[in-house]
């Protein structure tokens, strides 16, 4: 029986069900392709700024990676020290990997260009990596890992041929990394710490000091009830609050003690994407743009194949 028979000779639910699962596929694709055709226009429209030349608002930015405060993550699978990191644990069933475990780091950064530095936020970033390595093990989580000189042994299609169908290596992971030093391309929401900023800030440092102090009312007492009668009177609650705000804006200073005034974080919007990537730019822009080819392609076979279908059902 060939395929055109058996179209016919689908019953009415089978035939809907196919034809609906060619429809989604075909609309899926489109939307994808139009989404990965915008990000690419976008990365091109976009000028790229330096840090401290940067208007607030959405921009794009191009430096070097760097842990913030000196002190790098420790990858959680590979130890490897690192800027940021996302990882994924399968466990090999029957047929097909399983994810058991995937994590990501959202603890910030630093980038760092000719004229300044700024923290990136990475939480909700699209992360895009030249770091990528896969092994695998016989444990949910690997031992140490192999090195050779500074470089951590990758995956060889040798491996891939004989581990991934062995049935001595149960568990496959990947792992990916921003390692310090990386060059880095980000598009993001950039702001800069103002004075209202501060102002604010320091405000809610005094508030939680306060509200420590209420909590402890015996050192309370001690420290600013002056005429000993148990109660802190008007007079004595503002002596209290000089001495938190003369706290909080020592407090707040040490603080802000050799952090970057800039930040960079997600817009929170679709047509503002927040985008973190190893690769250059001209490389996500290509990236992106055969991905859009390869979502069109299946477009237009998805969508042949449900006008095909249904034309084949009319004509049966």
């Amino acid at each position: 029986m060939t395929i055109t028979e058996q179209i016919v000779h689908l019953s009415r639910v089978e035939f809907w069900l196919f034809f609906l699962l060619a429809a989604a596929t075909a609309l899926g694709a489109f939307y994808f392709a139009f989404r990965y055709l915008s990000l690419a226009r976008l990365i091109e429209d976009t000028p790229t700024t330096r840090i401290d030349f940067a208007q607030q608002g959405y921009v794009e930015l191009n430096g070097t990676a760097l842990p913030l405060d000196g002190s790098p993550l420790s990858a959680p699978l590979s130890g490897r020290e690192c800027c940021w990191f996302r990882y994924k644990i399968e466990k090999k069933g029957n047929k097909s990997w399983r994810a058991v475990e995937r994590q990501r780091s959202d603890q910030s950064f630093m980038l760092q260009d000719d004229t300044g530095s700024c923290r990136i936020d990475p939480e909700g970033a699209r992360v895009t990596t030249r770091e990528r390595t896969v092994w695998y093990g016989n444990n949910r989580f690997p031992g140490p890992m192999r090195e050779t000189g500074n470089r951590l042994n990758k995956v060889t299609w040798r491996d891939i041929l004989t581990q991934d169908i062995g049935l001595t290596n149960r568990y496959r992971y990947t792992e990916e990394l921003i390692l310090p030093q990386t060059p880095l391309y980000v598009m993001g929401m950039f702001k800069t710490l103002d004075e209202i900023d501060h102002r604010t800030n320091r405000a809610e440092t005094v508030r939680e000091i306060l509200r420590l102090w209420k909590q402890d009312k015996a050192s309370l007492l001690a420290r600013f009830d002056r005429d000993r009668n148990g109660i802190i009177d008007q007079e004595e609650w503002q002596q209290a609050r000089l001495a938190a705000s003369a706290e909080g804006d020592q407090a707040y200073r040490q603080a802000l003690n050799g952090e970057a005034p800039h930040a960079l974080s997600d817009s929170g919007s679709s047509s503002q994407p927040f985008l973190i990537s190893t690769l250059p730019q001209f490389d996500l822009v290509k990236r992106f743009k055969l991905l859009a080819s390869g979502a069109i392609t299946a477009f237009f076979i998805a969508g042949a194949t449900g006008v095909w279908m249904f034309g084949t059902r009319l004509s049966g």
